[in-house]
């Protein structure tokens, strides 16, 4: 049970160094950067300011 456990842990350990590693390395010349979708974030925040906006007018 012990051995299963820890292997997991380095397991998974590599495989997060490894995407560590991966996101800094600079994107090949002749690709494009990725964009991050912000909607969800966005839309949470006018939700938010739209609760406020109702709880003070009433």
């Amino acid at each position: 049970m012990r051995y299963v456990i820890i292997n997991n842990l380095i397991m998974s350990s590599r495989r997060a160094r490894h995407q560590f590693l991966s996101r800094l390395q600079p994107p090949p010349a002749g690709e494009r950067l990725p964009r991050k979708d912000h909607t969800g974030f966005i839309m949470t925040l006018l939700t938010i300011c739209f609760g406020i906006a109702v709880y003070l007018m009433a």
